[in-house]
């Protein structure tokens, strides 16, 4: 069926946000067929627009919940905020204002998605919005707190994409959607954790916030044992509920299945450089090469699935026997 010239400029627009936003995740997104592409895209251009506003500088907390709210509400009605719009077009940056700008084509693309497509995306999105108002009022002062965040923000991520691989995938019985459900949550907190970790200084420095457990720095001189707290945390309890999930994954699905490759190797791949790393505490961001995320997703989609799991399985048996046992960074 051919795509409208509307459409077409719609969906080019919401390219833009996407790569602008994040030029790594943009890759396998941008590779996903046609079941998933558009409505993976405007999931995350969504997800984009309540977490810009979260970070935003320029805003205080009641603001934030007031915009990130008044947008679920228009999300529900099928409908754009100009007052959201142009309140966040007036205090974000430019280099970081693509998701605000393209924002109305973002809701116009999410209309031409199929009724249950838009249900997942309110629903999903709509629970993302709700947990980080409750987080723009409540510190992370212990490590549930953390988990009760990161769910938020990243499970409910993990959730939506196994919710539309059920509505638009092949192959999904309903005991393989009930095992996905299962580790879903794990998926999208590994990712989440990681990039707390790494975004330590960034957001202490810019945005006056840590996402770390208050709790963990109490009594503690050891910066890096904290660190590795962190990673130890990702390491035992969300990376094997990660791994799982690509492992149930049936085949007829290879765009998605290589989707949830490239995040699942950038994670093992960031996951090595940052533990026993002082300079996260630094100003210097700690990144993959760029060169190596140009080239995965290339190298993960050329792997037979058995070659990628041995992957992940020989880097979690390898790195979780060399903690002491009982090792909890306390």
């Amino acid at each position: 069926m051919p795509v409208s010239p509307a459409k077409h400029e719609w969906i080019k627009a919401n390219e833009e946000s996407l790569v602008k936003q994040s030029r790594s995740f943009s890759i396998p997104i941008l590779n996903l067929d046609q079941r998933f592409r558009i409505p993976i895209m405007v999931e995350y251009n969504l997800n984009k627009t309540i977490d810009t506003i979260e970070d935003s500088t320029g805003l205080e907390s009641d603001e934030k919940i007031y915009l990130i709210t008044t947008f679920c509400e228009h999300l529900e009605r099928d409908s754009y905020s100009s007052e959201m719009h142009n309140r966040m077009l007036e205090v974000t940056p430019q280099e970081e204002a693509f998701v605000f700008k393209n924002y109305q084509a973002t809701i116009n693309l999410y209309k031409t998605l199929a009724r249950e497509e838009k249900e997942l995306a309110r629903r999903w999105t709509g629970e993302m919005a709700e947990g980080m108002c409750t987080f723009l009022k409540k510190p992370i002062y212990t490590h549930q707190d953390l988990n009760e965040y990161c769910y938020y923000v990243a499970g409910t991520v993990g959730l939506y994409l196994t919710n539309l691989l059920r509505l638009k995938g092949s192959n999904i019985t309903e005991e393989i959607f009930e095992k996905l459900l299962a580790d879903a949550v794990s998926f999208g907190r590994f990712q989440q954790k990681l990039n707390i970790i790494r975004d330590f200084s960034e957001d202490k420095t810019a945005k006056g916030r840590s996402f770390w457990p208050q709790s963990y720095f109490e009594n503690a001189d050891d910066n890096v044992k904290i660190l590795n707290k962190m990673c130890y945390d990702v390491l035992e309890k969300d990376i094997p509920g990660a791994i799982e999930y690509f492992g149930l994954l049936p085949p007829g699905n290879d765009s998605y299945d290589y989707f949830i490759r490239f995040i699942l190797c950038s994670g093992i791949e960031y996951w090595r450089i940052l533990k026993d790393q002082e300079s996260v505490f630094s100003e210097a961001k700690v990144k993959l090469p760029r060169k190596f995320v140009q080239n995965l997703y290339a190298h993960v989609s050329s792997q037979t699935r058995e070659q990628f799991k041995n992957y992940c399985q020989q880097f979690y048996e390898e790195e979780i026997s060399a903690w002491p046992e009982n090792w909890h960074g306390a």
